[in-house]
């Protein structure tokens, strides 16, 4: 897998949940386990960068000894460890740290404190070896990713266009590997989700006590992302009134964070997308000229999936091979008629799309073999032909159901087949009201 794996050791669903979302939006790849045995079961098999452990199970809430005896047993594997406990006590951390932890955080985290202690102990991949959902088996991809590769290696700002789902993200994070950045951070921006009064603070950072709620200093993107690559998404959904804030940064190569003294100067390669027709909104009068030329040294257009049909079939087994992973499933593969739908179909959304519907069909398929009835089409799920809208709770609820008729009912042999404890299947199966026995 490309994305280095964590490994979550914590009995309380809701805190298991809450890291394995959060991780996930830093670009990891979460594993959870409710306890000592499954955790153990699964170092058995994988090889996590990283086990964030809990101090406290379930039959001992405040001593911390259930996390300090399973640290004993991860520590000879040369995985770093980070110790969570809601309890503050620092004797229990030390104890922690001289049995192998690197490191001792308290519930609730603060997550960039998190964050930075978890990036602080794993290993860098390396741009070479590391892979991706970036495919270029077709002619148009071919001449793409030639293209790229003369254009990463300079400091020119790129602008990618490219329809929803089409993968400019991915783009940008290809160009920075093979960019002589690639060893300082890449740093992403929606720059849509940012709400306007933020909008400064989060480029450029601010000092404590700047503005009313700046009760800490906050360090911005371009601060964040030197010597490396700063993306800037969406590019074109930001406010007209805000442009000329950013235009002043890329004209003068300096900011000054709210309420220093000081300017600070630009060391970013910046690279900006959109889905918009940048040249029809500066005709409207919503996109500056000015900051488009600064922003488009070079355009890069990005095919949508349906004029790169060759592509589909190995970003589908990417797809089966990173939801294999996630679900705890075996890999699998396509029956003739799954194929010749997925060639055929004209993929509004793109490769968002494309990996939805493997999802979904990883997710509701019991064999080695993807059927046709298991591809969900979005057409098809949004707008209710033939095939039943789902819930991801109502999926794994079909999941759970399908393989306790597989093994008689049989509660171990289940979970199992699962990938969860038998505990954590009894939970799903209380919540969905699902009956078994344990053999």
């Amino acid at each position: 897998m490309s994305q280095p794996t964590i490994l979550v050791v914590d009995d309380d669903d809701d805190i298991r949940f809450a890291l394995s979302l959060l991780l996930e939006q830093a670009g990891y790849r979460v594993v959870e386990a409710d306890g000592p045995t499954q955790c153990m079961q699964l170092l058995s098999r994988l090889t996590p960068a990283l086990v964030l452990l809990d101090m406290n199970f379930t039959r001992d809430t405040t001593s911390g000894k259930e996390g300090l005896a399973l640290l004993e047993q991860i520590t000879p594997l040369n995985i770093p460890v980070i110790l969570m406990t809601a309890w503050a006590n620092i004797e229990l951390a030390v104890t922690g740290l001289q049995s192998g932890a690197k490191n001792f955080i308290e519930k609730p985290w603060r997550k960039e404190k998190l964050l930075a202690q978890i990036a602080n102990h794993i290993e860098p991949i390396s741009p070479q070896t590391e892979q991706s959902d970036w495919v270029a088996c077709s002619s148009v991809m071919q001449s793409l990713d030639k293209l790229i590769t003369q254009l990463a290696p300079t400091d020119a700002n790129l602008l990618i266009l490219g329809e929803n789902g089409t993968g400019k993200s991915q783009l940008a994070k290809r160009i920075h590997q093979l960019s002589a950045r690639n060893n300082a951070p890449l740093v992403s921006l929606n720059m849509g989700a940012i709400a306007e009064s933020l909008f400064e603070s989060e480029l450029f950072g601010h000092h404590k006590g700047a503005f009313t709620d700046a009760k800490q200093d906050r360090t911005g993107a371009f601060s964040r992302a030197k010597s490396g690559t700063l993306f800037m998404d969406e590019i074109g959904t930001l406010p007209f009134h805000l442009q000329p804030k950013l235009l002043q940064v890329l004209e003068t190569g300096e900011f000054t964070p709210l309420g220093a003294n000081a300017s600070e100067l630009v060391n970013v390669r910046l690279i900006a997308a959109t889905n918009q027709n940048l040249s029809a909104a500066i005709s409207d009068g919503q996109f500056r000229q000015d900051l488009y030329y600064r922003l488009n040294t070079f355009v890069i257009k990005l095919p949508a999936l349906r004029e790169r049909k060759e592509d589909i079939l190995p970003l589908v087994a990417h797809f089966i091979n990173l939801f294999a992973g996630k679900y705890n499933k075996p890999t699998c593969t396509l029956s003739h008629s799954a194929e010749k739908l997925l060639c055929n179909h004209n993929w509004p959304g793109n490769i968002r799309e494309l990996s939805h519907v493997i999802e979904r069909a990883m997710l509701i398929s019991t064999g080695s073999v993807i059927e046709l009835p298991n591809i969900m089409l979005d057409s098809q799920v949004n707008q209710g032909q033939s095939i039943p809208k789902l819930t991801l709770e109502e999926l794994e609820k079909q999941r759970i159901t399908d393989v306790l008729q597989q093994h008689n009912q049989q509660i171990t042999a289940a979970a199992k087949s699962l990938g969860i404890s038998r505990n954590a299947l009894y939970r799903r199966m209380e919540k969905y009201q699902l009956e078994g026995f344990d053999e």
